[in-house]
């Protein structure tokens, strides 16, 4: 832990991670860093990431973990008022093995249905079966959303920007477990009081594919 660090000697540290680290974690783990602070500092990613209590290995539930989390982001990204460009899924395997796909976008997206379609594609790409400890959803490559054409896409089946525009209003009325993506509510119950993540949409509200 952070508190172990901190208790151990310095030489002990040292010996085991080399002067430059060593004493550069021991330090922060005391609660010493001479940088500066930024608060101010726009974000180069944004994302969300869950460790689950059993390993899952199922391509289907992990598949509705990537829906809730990309929905999460997408959330933050209009809040924000940024959109993404590259999506980023991150694997780690009963192991500890950590593997990271990503794909990129034909436009910057705000959309949780954007980003899950291109997580969910993504997944499919990866061998699961050894059992799946933590699974995330990043957006990078972020740009000003107020700066987007809509394509002949979002004209036919109407600006998904609005939907969700709509979806973060009911989220800032009546709570983030008020709406929420339903094929990630089917599976494990996110967001209806059961399962991993209950009550909630990820850190902070995201998106939906409908109510």
């Amino acid at each position: 832990t952070v508190g172990d660090l901190a208790d151990l000697p310095e030489s002990a540290v040292v010996a085991a991670l080399g002067p430059a680290a060593g004493r550069h974690l021991r330090s922060l783990a005391r609660g010493v860093d001479p940088g500066r602070v930024r608060p101010d500092r726009r974000a180069r990613s944004i994302g969300h990431e869950e460790t689950f209590a059993t390993d899952l290995r199922g391509e289907a539930e992990l598949g509705h973990a990537a829906v809730h989390m990309a929905h999460a982001v997408a959330g933050r990204l209009r809040r924000e008022r940024r959109a993404a460009r590259t999506v980023t899924l991150k694997v780690r395997f009963a192991d500890f093995r950590t593997v990271s796909r990503s794909a990129t976008l034909p436009r910057p997206v705000d959309d949780g249905s954007a980003l899950a379609a291109a997580a969910r594609d993504l997944l499919r790409g990866i061998d699961l079966r050894g059992g799946v400890r933590l699974l995330g959803v990043t957006g990078s490559g972020l740009g000003d959303a107020g700066v987007r054409q809509l394509s002949l896409d979002d004209a036919l089946a109407g600006d998904r920007h609005e939907l969700g525009g709509a979806v973060d209003a009911i989220r800032a009325r009546f709570g983030d477990a008020a709406i929420g993506p339903a094929s990630s509510v089917a599976l494990r119950g996110w967001g209806a009081g059961t399962g991993s993540g209950a009550g909630r949409w990820g850190p902070d509200a995201g998106t939906a594919d409908g109510p």
